[in-house]
């Protein structure tokens, strides 16, 4: 074998050589790739170094991790609003509540004060008179009113909440209960038939205390009924509803 026959069987032999490592090489940056999804130099120096991240795969981790952050941040005043928000109801359901409470107490207080009709009848046969004026019903001292029942027996109620601190018989007003109702207000209620009621007894507004009739100084069967403030008797006319 001559020398140029020689040369070439090298030739050739160092091509083959090569060719197998750069397919083993590329082999292996595709198997890497797949696997860890990095790239690897495509060179026999570096074939076998440990893997490193691309810009790429850096890149993806920053994004995700602003991501993650923005969020959060972004929820945060929404989360301040929704407290600020609860904090506001809830303030709100308590002052409704003293509202409620006051209104109550309110309520509650004007059921202490003396409103509307002691029995179901409009007849007044006799008005309030304390001065005795002549020109007023039958020009008598009349410290009360007098409401007619027709002559019939009938339930007396009481006009406002409070305390019975009277229920007997006087000569003048016969039968006849007294109400204290706390608040310097006083109702009387006399010429009863019947008591329903004894001194020291709770009573609302609206309670039957007695019946109307004929007993004491009376010309027939009514309801004389008497409001007094202070002391200072009123005219019952001005707590009619």
């Amino acid at each position: 074998m001559n020398t140029n026959q020689n040369t070439n069987q090298e030739q050739k032999k160092h091509f083959l050589t090569s060719h197998k490592s750069i397919r083993f090489t590329a082999a292996l940056c595709a198997a890497a790739t797949l696997a860890g999804g990095v790239a690897y130099a495509a060179t026999p120096d570096t074939a076998a170094a440990a893997p490193e991240k691309t810009l790429v795969s850096e890149a993806a981790d920053s994004t995700f991790t602003d991501i993650i952050m923005t969020t959060y941040d972004a929820q945060d005043p929404s989360s301040s609003d929704l407290i600020r928000l609860r904090t506001a109801m809830d303030e709100t359901a308590i002052s409704l509540v003293v509202i409620h409470n006051k209104m109550d107490a309110a309520m509650e207080m004007q059921n202490h004060i003396p409103s509307g009709w002691p029995v179901d009848s409009r007849i007044v046969s006799t008005e309030f008179n304390p001065t005795a004026d002549p020109s007023i019903s039958d020009g008598r001292k009349h410290e009360g009113m007098d409401i007619s029942t027709k002559s019939q027996i009938i339930p007396i109620y009481a006009t406002a909440t409070g305390t019975v601190v009277t229920a007997n018989y006087d000569s003048g007003y016969g039968n006849q209960v007294i109400i204290d109702h706390g608040n310097g207000f006083t109702t009387l209620y006399a010429h009863c038939n019947e008591l329903f009621v004894t001194a020291g007894d709770e009573v609302k507004k609206g309670d039957v205390i007695a019946t109307t009739g004929n007993t004491g100084w009376s010309t027939g069967i009514h309801c004389h009924y008497e409001i007094q403030l202070n002391g200072v008797y009123q005219n019952p006319r001005d707590y009619l509803a």
